[in-house]
């Protein structure tokens, strides 16, 4: 732990409080501007309100805690920690509503609650992005950097180069040290490393390391204090969703297929269900314009169909045509220049992924990069073919060079966003089969209601701030 992480926590704490405090006062006095419209039927002073003020505030400080708010790491994500406070301070709301219930003179305003919430999350939210870019100023000038050293093949540098451009990420690569080398040459360099110019973390980013060279490391770390981190392969993704049974008075280690048997599939499928069927009623006349445009720029159907992988079978997937008809897919000419224009892909391994394709329409364009095309995937989910959040929908023949290998990805539906869609829009547009797969993987492994609420709410973020990197 860095000092500055522990300065930057301790005065995020007093922050919040008066975030809290300053959102309440505001208000208060909003409260008398609506007068108007709801006549003030109370009398409540500012200085009753703020010994109420006072009294709940130190509650939500700790909900904050609760929720990972103050946990001294200082290179969260500010996407991640907007969604932490949303959520933390709508927890806080809910047990002033309780509260409330059951004595209605604590707040005789409803309406003051309200304001205090949104308020509420705005201001802390404002107060954690300026701590978040006074950190990240000093963390590029190399006040508060963990000194790092990476263990992975000589050959791959494309983390080494990421975590070097990064430098929000709070690391300075002190060493690079081949996993190639034996585990005695490993230990001596970082044991000269240690000794000449210290370390903060180590990073095991070999997943084919052995795993006599990955104990010593760790034993390493342990003996002097130092934080380990590795890149897990896909069975380490895996092993935190266990479960433990006794049988005959063994312990017995029950490795789940997903957190998603059993109820948090019915969970899942209820919340697809209602939200689907909501945005497409809210939606309707968008999609109405979005076909209208369609005719009139171009020949041909609305609608671009074709099969798509789901589980172990397949669906008919529907989309808005982006294409020229007489270029599009499932006409002869179509299919031949797409055999061309695959000789072109633009990722390494079974996806292909077409930059610049002299195929798409001038509004396709518009509606690729605005994801305005995939729409009508809500039909998909409401009808239970999709899920809002998935693994990404494939066609079929793509799937087929490696459903036999990979078929624990076929336990989920696929998604209309996911960790690999919102990966691949705001960090890594050129991801990579394998990296992909690793992330999928994850998700099926690693699924909450939570990591599902954050992948929709990093999906609007992307959605409404940030341009696409590449053309697809």
């Amino acid at each position: 732990m860095k000092k500055s992480e522990l300065y930057f926590n301790l005065i995020s704490i007093f922050v919040d409080f008066l975030m809290i405090i300053f959102a309440g006062i505001i208000a208060f006095y909003l409260r008398f501007e609506f007068d108007k419209f709801r006549p003030i039927i109370y009398e409540m002073t500012l200085a009753d309100f703020m010994q109420i003020l006072f009294l709940i505030s130190p509650g939500l400080i700790l909900i904050l805690a609760f929720a990972g708010l103050y946990n001294l790491k200082g290179t969260r994500r500010t996407s991640a920690e907007l969604l932490k406070i949303t959520l933390a301070v709508s927890s806080g709301l809910l047990l002033v509503v309780i509260l409330f219930f059951f004595n209605q003179t604590v707040f005789p305003s409803r309406l003051i609650i309200l304001f205090t919430w949104i308020l509420t999350i705005v201001l802390i939210s404002l107060g954690r992005i300026i701590l978040r870019q006074v950190q990240v100023n000093m963390l590029r000038r190399g006040i508060g950097q963990h000194r790092l050293v990476i263990i992975q093949p000589q050959d791959v540098l494309e983390l080494i180069s990421d975590i070097d451009r990064r430098k929000e990420l709070g690391y300075r690569i002190v060493a690079k040290i081949d996993s190639n080398l034996s585990k005695e040459q490993i230990l001596e360099e970082l044991n000269r490393i240690k000794n000449h110019e210290g370390i903060d973390e180590l990073l095991q980013a070999d997943t084919r390391l052995h795993q006599d060279v990955s104990e010593a490391l760790l034993e390493f770390c342990r003996d002097y204090g130092i934080r380990f981190n590795f890149v897990p392969n896909l069975y380490e993704t895996s092993v935190t969703n266990i479960d433990v049974e006794t049988i005959s008075g063994i312990p017995i280690i029950i490795l789940k297929r997903t957190p998603l048997e059993g109820w948090g599939r019915v969970l899942k499928r209820v919340i697809d269900f209602i939200i689907s069927l909501i945005s497409l009623i809210i939606l309707s006349p968008i999609f109405l314009v979005i076909a209208i445009l369609i005719k009139l720029s171009s020949r041909g159907p609305v609608f671009f169909h074709q099969l798509r992988a789901a589980g172990l079978g397949q669906f008919e997937c529907y989309k808005f045509r982006t294409m020229f008809y007489e270029m599009s897919e499932g006409t002869v000419s179509g299919d031949k220049l797409r055999e061309e224009l695959e000789k072109q892909n633009a990722r390494q391994g079974h996806f292909v992924k077409i930059k610049n394709d002299p195929r798409v329409t001038p509004i396709g364009k518009f509606l690729r990069k605005t994801k305005l095309d995939e729409m009508p995937q809500l039909w998909h989910i409401l009808i239970g073919q999709m899920s809002l959040v998935g693994p990404r929908v494939h066609m079929v023949k793509e799937v087929d060079h490696f459903r036999n290998e990979y078929k624990h990805l076929f336990v989920l539906k696929p998604g209309a966003t996911g960790l690999t869609q919102i990966t691949q829009a705001s960090e890594k547009p050129e991801l990579s089969w394998e990296e992909e797969i690793k992330l999928d993987a994850f998700y099926i492994e690693n699924w909450s209601i939570w990591l599902d609420i954050y992948i929709i709410f990093k999906t609007f973020l992307i959605l409404l701030g940030r341009k696409p990197k590449v053309d697809y």
